[in-house]
């Protein structure tokens, strides 16, 4: 387990062991904590046979092999097909969760991305919800809790999985091969730990500093066509660089080098565009830059 969820564990595990263990948790938390690691932790010792009130999975019981081989029966894992989880899935949820363990013990079901749920969909897992059976569990994954439905959002415990100590995450890091000091801006992303290491691992580390590096030049003009090619290749980064962007504008506002009319024109012009990218199909990544880098020129400068 991760040194920084150590502490939403106890909590859990007390909880637990005091028998208040709630059948539905909502773990939320930012991309790159480790919500969906600790999910399977969870859902292990839930399953164990051997786990008994320590929460803990034992590793070698029948229960423990079977999920080491991804082939457990009494576990099931619902996650997003493109933007959504459809409501389809949610009905086999409820079949899952009212037949039978097929182990005789518990049954889990892990829902990684629960914001991402229909108006149906939502509707659908009321039911199980409001009317729990004995023995099963449901580990609801969340990175936004202000996306989920009221009526959801009501029926679940909700445990913030998060870093609260940065310290011992740069240590950890370090251990990893990451070191924070490295470049200026990876202390922005400490919060995320994981991320940090999956840039790490493939080798990003340096694409993602030369994003850094463009967002500073915003007001002195950029070379749209370099970054629309580094964008392209990976639009996950498109939100990264918004992010540089705005951290530079307001870094710039604070010191007084901008005033607040001019920060915040900016600031709406990054934003409209992150939101295009990601909600209108068909949209030219090239011009929108170029477009937006061309307003930052004339607004920065």
């Amino acid at each position: 387990m991760y040194p920084w969820l150590e502490s939403v564990f106890t909590q859990l595990q007390t909880s637990y062991q005091q028998q208040r263990f709630h059948h539905a948790q909502m773990l939320y938390g930012m991309v790159g904590v480790g919500k969906l690691e600790f999910a399977h932790t969870l859902a292990a010792a839930l399953l164990c046979k051997q786990a008994g009130t320590s929460l803990v999975a034992c590793g070698q019981c029948k229960s423990c092999l079977l999920l080491e081989a991804d082939n457990h029966p009494d576990k099931l894992l619902i996650a997003a097909e493109s933007q959504s989880i459809s409501v389809d899935a949610i009905r086999s949820l409820n079949d899952f969760i009212f037949h039978s363990a097929q182990q005789g013990g518990n049954k889990v079901v892990v829902i990684d991305g629960i914001e991402k749920l229909t108006e149906s969909a939502a509707n659908a897992l009321l039911k199980t919800l409001e009317e729990p059976a004995k023995g099963r569990y449901l580990l609801l994954l969340c990175n936004d809790t202000a996306r989920v439905t009221a009526t959801v959002l009501s029926r679940c415990n909700k445990m913030n999985v998060a870093v609260v100590d940065g310290r011992g995450v740069e240590q950890w890091l370090a251990e990893q091969g990451v070191h924070t000091g490295q470049y200026p801006w990876v202390s922005q992303f400490i919060s995320q730990p994981l991320l940090l290491l999956r840039w790490a691992q493939a080798q990003q580390l340096g694409d993602i500093d030369a994003l850094w590096q463009q967002a500073q030049r915003l007001g002195e003009g950029v070379n749209s066509e370099t970054l629309s090619k580094a964008l392209q290749a990976d639009t996950s980064l498109i939100k990264i660089f918004c992010g540089f962007a705005v951290a530079v504008i307001n870094a710039k506002m604070a010191s007084g080098q901008l005033d607040f009319i001019k920060a915040q024109a900016a600031i709406t012009s990054i934003r409209r565009f992150s939101v295009d990218q990601q909600t209108v199909l068909g949209l030219n990544l090239s011009l929108s830059l170029s477009r937006l880098c061309y307003q930052l020129q004339q607004t920065l400068s």
